[in-house]
């Protein structure tokens, strides 16, 4: 009688080499139909998503596990949906970075973490588009935090150049994080930077043409991700992360210039409107936050949902050492806030200990009353810290309903999960969630299509990508835009 096999133990360094396995970069630039399709891909379906992340070109002498979780140059992937058929494009942000490494065969800028590995660039800063992407009015655009958009063609990804907001950027960046109103289609996006003015302010109309380009008075320097729209306001996050411009104009690794401070998170508050002030809001406590979900306006109070980290340092440590299996502060807690605007309070209630990210709701709530929301959570029965990093995914009810899971199963990483409604008109949550799955075992990348409504059920569709893609941030869908 032939004895069985054991199934192997799955055990926290198997659980770690995968998941910095699906860090390593890839070189694959093409493109091709999508024909290992488990399911049926939705017809409904029209339109292409976009998805950003880092994937460093040319390696440092360290290697690629030593890198910054920001370190990367950006290469973005087109997933077009036609008549439930799926067209695939991956192409490098082919900006002077890239172009200068391509060129010298040698890590040549010092990047967040690491210093540059040959002379030549000294004082100049690694731009890396790998954050977001992100269409709006005609324009696609790779967003990172240190550096103005940088405009590609929708459909080939191939470079036109950096976009400066017709002339009127008044700091050294804008953030990778933009807002678009889902019922006006402007644009609003922030930029912050490490000496006065620290916070400018800029909006874009739907028709491209810049309306607004302001300075936003801020006390310091902070790392400040994200912001938020309401209907008539702007919120920002004044976080922990402090910043040393001193340190950065001596031509140190980015990363030894952030630090954390001990002053609270705070809020700061301005209508849309030209020439408003700006209101802070002080929480109870320091600690730090990416990511808004979504903010609105209800009976004189500004509420909005955030990810935050209540260990500042601990998440700074962390960034360093993720792509490495490391990170054990990366940890973020899914948190409500409230904003009286006639008393001046804040007032925040930790929704979940289970950690959370990459929150998203419908594109048409954006700065208007959601009721349905969607993030990426940690496993409850984790057995790593890497397992913090996600691979389930919830849709929550902000009126209170219980929330439904999808679980992709143990060693396997999910990405953001974005949000496309069925029609136009379509009721909130008649749509579709997609979402890349990093499979860790198999070392593959799939692209799942789910049934918002029917969340915890199987997928509708499940693309199997010919290259592997790593993991990576953020991304969005254009719908029509093929």
């Amino acid at each position: 009688m032939t004895q069985a096999l054991a199934t192997p133990v799955l055990t926290e360094a198997t659980l770690r080499q995968w998941f910095v396995n699906l860090w390593r970069p890839s070189h694959a630039e093409g493109s091709h139909e999508i024909t290992a399709v488990d399911g049926e891909v939705p017809r409904e379906l029209h339109g292409t998503l976009y998805r950003n992340g880092p994937s460093q070109h040319v390696l440092p002498e360290a290697g690629a596990a030593a890198l910054h979780l920001f370190d990367g140059d950006g290469l973005v992937h087109a997933f077009r949906f036609d008549d439930g058929r799926v067209h695939y494009t991956s192409r490098f942000v082919r900006n002077e970075t890239f172009l200068a490494e391509e060129r010298t065969g040698a890590y040549a800028f010092a990047g967040f973490s690491l210093p540059a590995d040959v002379p030549g660039h000294e004082g100049e800063m690694r731009v890396q588009p790998n954050t977001n992407v992100l269409h709006h009015a005609g324009r696609l655009l790779a967003l990172v935090e240190n550096a103005p958009p940088f405009e590609i063609d929708a459909r080939t990804l191939a470079p036109i150049g950096s976009y400066d907001l017709d002339g009127r950027l008044l700091g050294m960046s804008t953030t990778a994080h933009p807002k678009v109103d889902g019922r006006s289609g402007e644009m609003v996006i922030h930029g912050y930077q490490p000496f006065a003015p620290f916070l400018q302010l800029y909006v874009v109309g739907p028709d491209g043409r810049v309306t607004q380009a302001e300075t936003v008075d801020a006390p310091y320097a902070t790392m400040m991700h994200d912001l938020a729209i309401s209907e008539h306001h702007a919120i920002f996050p004044l976080t922990s992360a402090r910043m040393n411009f001193e340190a950065m104009a001596a031509g140190g690794p980015v990363g030894d210039c952030v630090f954390a401070g001990e002053e609270p998170l705070c809020f700061g508050v301005r209508a849309r409107t030209p020439g408003a002030p700006v209101r802070w809001f002080e929480t109870a406590r320091p600690a730090f936050m990416f990511h808004f979900g979504n903010a609105y306006e209800e009976g004189g109070r500004i509420v909005f949902d955030a990810c935050v980290y209540p260990d500042t340092a601990g998440l700074l440590d962390g960034l360093r050492t993720v792509r490495a299996g490391g990170g054990a502060g990366l940890r973020a807690l899914p948190t409500l806030f409230e904003l009286d605007l006639e008393r001046g309070t804040c007032r925040e209630t930790v929704l979940s200990d289970r950690s959370a990210e990459f929150p998203r709701c419908d594109p048409r709530r954006v700065g208007h009353r959601n009721r349905w929301g969607y993030a990426a959570v940690g496993r409850e029965d984790a057995l790593a810290d890497v397992e913090a990093y996600f691979s389930v995914l919830v849709k929550y009810d902000r009126e209170g309903g219980a929330s439904a899971y999808h679980d992709f199963g143990r060693g396997t990483w999910t990405g953001e999960p974005v949000f496309v409604p069925r029609t136009p008109d379509a009721a909130e949550d008649d749509g579709f969630v997609l979402v890349l799955c990093h499979d860790g075992p198999n070392d593959r990348t799939t692209l799942a299509v789910l049934d918002a409504r029917r969340f915890d059920g199987p997928p509708l569709a499940t693309l199997s990508v010919r290259e592997r893609i790593p993991m990576g941030f953020h991304g969005n869908f254009a719908p029509g835009v093929i």
